[in-house]
């Protein structure tokens, strides 16, 4: 009987076993994303072309620095996937818009993403998926509720403290 593993584990094994899939799958764009954080970006314009964005949607969004976003952002813009428009209310608020061939190239991605999405959820009920996103919600949910005391100073001593239990137990 194999033993059970951790779920962080077989989350990342799923991690892996996708980013694999997208790599051999997708097509390959002149004007493409250069890494998971500006694919993650185009893949998010893309959705909310209808609405304005702005930088700090974007680092909400995907839970990166400013700086991070700033340079990514910068990157993206120099290689012709996007474009930032200054708001009349406010120069220093900008727009951030996929370019015209960035969207095409994007909508065929995205083709690729539902494929992906379907063949992972083969043989699941529409109320297994549905649970399986509330499972997985609620995973998230605690990983930021932990992340936020992390970052706090709360946790660490705890987690300090479960280790040096843990390794008097052997």
């Amino acid at each position: 009987m194999e033993e059970e593993r951790r779920v962080s584990f077989i989350l990342r094994v799923l991690h892996n076993q996708i980013r694999d899939i997208i790599h051999k799958r997708a097509s390959k764009f002149d004007k493409g994303p250069k890494s998971q954080l500006q694919g993650g970006i185009l893949g998010y314009l893309y959705h909310h072309s209808s609405e304005p964005v702005y930088q700090k949607d974007l680092e909400k969004e995907f839970r990166i620095s400013r700086a991070t976003a700033t340079n990514t952002l910068q990157v993206m813009e120099v290689d012709g996937l996007i474009i930032r428009q200054a708001m009349d209310k406010d120069a220093r608020l900008k727009r951030i818009r996929l370019t015209e061939e960035a969207y095409a190239n994007h909508a065929v991605i995205e083709k690729h993403m539902e494929l992906l999405e379907g063949r992972m959820l083969q043989g699941l009920s529409e109320a297994e998926v549905a649970e399986l996103r509330r499972l997985l919600g609620l995973l998230l949910g605690n990983l930021e509720q932990y992340g936020t005391e992390l970052s706090e100073g709360n946790g660490a001593e705890e987690f300090l403290q479960e280790g040096q239990q843990r390794g008097t137990e052997s």
